[in-house]
């Protein structure tokens, strides 16, 4: 007991600056045009090992300890709104686990994990006294940073970032709290799976790496997000003259999310390749985000944008869901999760708006 009181002791909802500037700084060039089971072949560095591995169940300490960590992931630090709002409703599987590499000399601390058909969020921070964390990123995005799925049979696969994540540094603490979005792991419910994160990227003047694994084992239970409602919508409108239709539109615990597909989306060079380019809705959309020191992407008030309208209540953009991959000619619009969906409306600057029903 008192090891874990100690724990739960140790966490603080985080007072540093959010660290995402460097991310913001290569986003804003790019919009510029600028292009607990062991595997005998788990190959582990002999220089890293584990402290603890324990996976809590909802005992009144394991809420305890669970309720602190979300202080972290629910708190203004982290710019994912569909996270924060699947965490006050209690989703999620508390897996609880310290690794420590060694020969970095970094505490990891595992969390939480979320997912659902479509996407899974992991939780977890990382601390050192030795080692200056401020530029070290687990950046599955752009970075050098990978994410594996190690099955019981030896079964290795790769795990494709979703979004950007969100992450908070804290400087007083060097902390970093982290939440990597990736590929929906909710096919493995039920059995016992690893999860490795390889690589650090270092994020300074240029893109550097460490080279490390960090594992995390624990059996998948069935505390995943129920499945994602789709409803195909195919509804056309006129913006800027330009033509977008709405496909469909995903709700879930996690988001609420639009698949649009738009006239200018394509652009075609002198060969005849054709590349994605950013539409006019694309750039509304963008109009309204901001990096907030602290508190990472957030609407900027005031701001003409592209919002949801659930009965009244303003449903904000999900920013740190930026660049999700998508075909051709296709934009993916994500926004927090809404609750109320009998009366929705998409509002596209200050004159457009358009029902999300059939």
């Amino acid at each position: 007991m008192s090891n874990l009181k100690r724990e739960i002791e140790k966490i603080k909802i985080p007072k540093g600056l959010h660290e995402r500037a460097k991310l913001g700084v290569k986003q804003a060039k790019h919009e510029r045009g600028g292009k607990n089971f062991l595997f005998n072949k788990l190959v582990i560095p002999a220089a890293a090992c584990v402290l603890i591995v324990s996976t809590l169940s909802f005992t009144p300490v394991g809420a305890a300890i669970k309720e602190a960590y979300d202080k972290i992931f629910e708190s203004k630090h982290i710019d994912d709104p569909g996270l924060k709002a699947a965490l006050k409703d209690g989703h999620g599987q508390v897996i609880t686990q310290t690794y420590f590499d060694k020969e970095n000399e970094i505490t990891v601390h595992f969390e939480n994990v979320i997912t659902d058909n479509a996407e899974t969020k992991l939780l977890f921070t990382f601390e050192s006294e030795t080692t200056n964390l401020e530029p070290y990123y687990i950046d599955i995005f752009e970075g050098s940073s990978k994410m594996f799925i190690v099955t019981e049979d030896g079964g290795r696969k790769e795990l494709k970032n979703i979004g950007w994540g969100s992450r908070h540094y804290n400087k007083e603490e060097n902390k970093v709290a982290t939440a990597l979005s990736f590929d929906s792991i909710k096919e493995y419910e039920g059995q016992a799976i690893r999860l490795e994160i390889e690589d650090i990227t270092i994020w300074n003047e240029g893109m550097d790496e460490i080279k490390t694994v960090w594992p995390v084992s624990f059996t998948l239970d069935k505390t995943y997000i129920t499945d994602r409602e789709i409803v195909e919508l195919n509804k056309e409108f006129t913006f800027e003259n330009e033509t977008y239709t709405i496909k469909q539109v995903e709700y879930s615990e996690l988001e609420t999310k639009l698949i649009i597909k738009g006239s200018d989306m394509i652009y075609t060079d002198e060969d005849g390749v054709q590349y994605q380019q950013k539409s006019k809705l694309e750039l509304q959309f963008l109009n309204a985000r901001q990096i907030n020191p602290g508190s990472g992407y957030t609407v900027a008030e005031g701001k003409s944008g592209v919002f949801l309208n659930a009965s009244g209540e303003r449903i904000n953009p999900n920013f740190s869901k930026g660049e999700v991959d998508s075909e051709l000619g296709t934009f993916i619009m994500v926004f927090a999760p809404v609750k109320d969906r009998s009366n929705l409306v998409l509002e596209v600057g200050d004159d457009i708006k358009i029902p999300l029903s059939k």
